[in-house]
């Protein structure tokens, strides 16, 4: 069973006899892979590289405001540009697509043009800044623009590079100014917020001032003293009261008429020694002269007048006696009782009824009755009951004025509480706003700085260092791997032909054949011996495949020429790939 294997000898007798499948297929594709390296365009390719070049100033001295990644800004300002208007500037300028333009929307040449735009990064082994360890960094990257045209493929490439870096440059100039702005806007929006928080502050100090904390302190402390005062007040009070009664009860005991001297040192009398002087004169006088005599008439006179002089003045004194004698006992009840006591205000409603009475008794005729008082030691006493009295009512006074400043200065520590909370709040929300407008202050500051580092070109900036060259030499297609994969597909087609006609044919073709059905093997093989019709027919049969191989050639050249392009050119670019090569 062994020598039913199939040997190399096999397979070339297979190949030998089934070689048109092999041919045909092979030159077929043999044919179109030649005709596709020939006749597709090329393209070429013009790429420039821009280095991202770090901050000229140490990051320590002056931090930029952008802080994007280099790969996310590349994006970006990728995105940027690949916009419609601007693709559709650069293709209107430099008359890009022309017949795809007629009969293509525009939207499908702006995406074919993106297709041929390729942004890509070089990155690099770099030592992180903030830890030290070793990282992937974009240091440059490259940009490409591919056309069937070097001329368009270099001026188109050239145009996007150049929107690239001004685009980065108008990107980090507006991210400056953008920061420095909103900075400076929170710098005046806090300003305000500032000025009005301290003028809310002022008013709330204005209409609790004597509430303010730093006041409580004080107000205790004068509260304080004015509880002394008070107490000393007091005991002022009680020694003018004392004195008062002293002088009261001092009073009572003296005669405001009493006896005295002159100026002279002549002796002073009284009404009533007076009277009783004239009656002991009178019968002398009456005795020496008549009843119409001068002096007798004008001693009879004085003597009437005195008493109807003294009869008034003795009521008139002894309701002013009595009333002083009511007030000093009742002086004197007050040390030992309060003022609503039953015998105090019975004592308080006899002085009342005195005083009622001896107004009346100077309403009723003696209004012309004089009780000014000449006796030098009363008025003494009575001057200084009345200095007593005015001290007193000076003490109740200013007693009052502490009274009323003591109940402003407890109300005013009720509330100080409330009032220190809502002026805390204050406080503190005064202070955390100049926090903050302290450090918008210092960022706007740093803003400020960034802005100018952008502005003179001092930060991180994309440098052109190799720019858009016209290319020489096509990027696409790879003319001699088309060939190549095309020769090897070609074959792989017509062997693959051959094994498939042969496994699906049932002759019996050779011995081994027969063995395998029979499961022996022929004594003997005959060759097959072709009669001289069957050359003839053979030969009829290579003639005609040769014709009819020539007249396709023929056929696809002409075609060719008038389909795909002329032969002349075709033929043109034959001898340049030949020649590149």
């Amino acid at each position: 069973m062994d020598n039913q294997t199939l040997d190399i000898k096999d397979y070339l007798k297979i190949i030998k006899r089934r070689r048109r499948f092999l041919y045909i297929p092979f030159l077929i594709i043999a044919c179109i892979a030649a005709v596709l390296a020939v006749a597709l365009p090329a393209t070429y390719r013009s790429t420039s590289t821009i280095l991202i070049e770090a901050q000229e100033i140490p990051v320590d001295l002056v931090r930029s405001t952008v802080t994007t990644f280099a790969d996310q800004r590349i994006q970006i300002i990728s995105q940027r540009i690949m916009t419609r208007p601007n693709l559709s500037e650069i293709i209107r300028k430099y008359d890009l697509y022309a017949d795809n333009r007629k009969s293509e929307p525009e939207e499908k040449i702006l995406e074919k043009m993106r297709s041929r735009i390729k942004v890509e990064t070089i990155s690099a082994d770099v030592a992180d800044q903030r830890n030290g360890k070793p990282t992937q960094a974009t240091i440059a990257f490259t940009l490409t623009f591919d056309d069937r045209s070097p001329v368009l493929a270099q001026k188109v490439a050239n145009e996007l590079t150049s929107l690239f870096l001004k685009e980065n440059i108008k990107a980090r100039t507006e991210s400056a100014e953008n920061a420095a702005m909103f900075l400076s806007e929170e710098s005046k929006r806090l300003k305000v917020k500032i000025q009005e928080i301290q003028n809310a502050l002022a008013n709330f100090k204005e209409k609790n001032l004597n509430q303010l904390p730093q006041i409580s302190a004080l107000n205790q402390q004068e509260l304080t003293s004015l509880s002394n005062q008070l107490l000393s007040l007091d005991s002022q009070e009680r020694s003018l009261q004392d004195r008062r009664f002293y002088l009261e009860g001092e009073l009572a005991q003296l005669d405001p008429n009493a006896l005295a001297v002159n100026a002279t040192g002549n002796r002073v009398f009284d009404m009533k020694d007076r009277l009783k002087e004239l009656q002991s004169q009178y019968p002398s006088v009456l005795s020496t002269h008549s009843a119409s005599h001068p002096d007798v008439i004008k001693i009879k006179r004085e003597i009437d007048s005195l008493q109807k002089e003294i009869g008034s003045n003795d009521d008139l004194n002894k309701l002013n006696a009595e009333l002083t004698d009511k007030k000093a006992e009742q002086a004197l009840l007050l040390k030992q009782y309060s003022e609503k006591h039953p015998d105090v205000q019975k004592l308080q409603k006899q002085i009342t009824a005195l005083q009622q009475s001896l107004v009346e008794a100077k309403s009723s005729g003696y209004s012309n009755v004089s009780l000014k008082p000449d006796n030098p030691a009363y008025i003494t006493l009575k001057s200084q009951l009345d200095s007593v009295n005015t001290e007193i009512e000076s003490l109740n006074y200013t007693r009052g004025k502490i009274q009323t400043k003591m109940e402003d200065l407890r109300s005013s520590l009720r509330q100080a509480p409330l009032v220190e909370k809502e002026y805390s709040d204050l406080i503190q929300e005064l202070d955390n706003t100049n926090l903050r407008y302290r450090e918008v202050s210092a960022r706007e500051m740093e803003a400020q700085i960034s802005q100018q580092l952008e502005l003179e070109r001092k930060g991180e900036r994309f440098t052109l260092i190799d720019p858009p060259q016209e290319p020489l030499e096509p990027f696409s297609p790879n003319r001699i791997a088309i060939l190549v994969l095309g020769v090897v597909f070609a074959g792989a087609c017509g062997f693959g032909a051959v094994a498939l006609t042969e496994m699906v044919d049932s002759t019996i073709n050779s011995p081994k054949a027969v063995a395998a059905i029979l499961g022996a093997e022929p004594l003997a093989t005959i060759p097959y011996l072709e009669s001289q019709q069957e050359k003839q027919q053979q030969s009829k049969h290579r003639l005609i495949l040769i014709i009819a191989a020539i007249g396709a050639g023929l056929a696809a050249l002409i075609a060719f020429h008038f389909i795909v392009m002329p032969l002349d050119v075709f033929w043109y670019k034959l001898l340049r790939v030949a020649g590149n090569a």
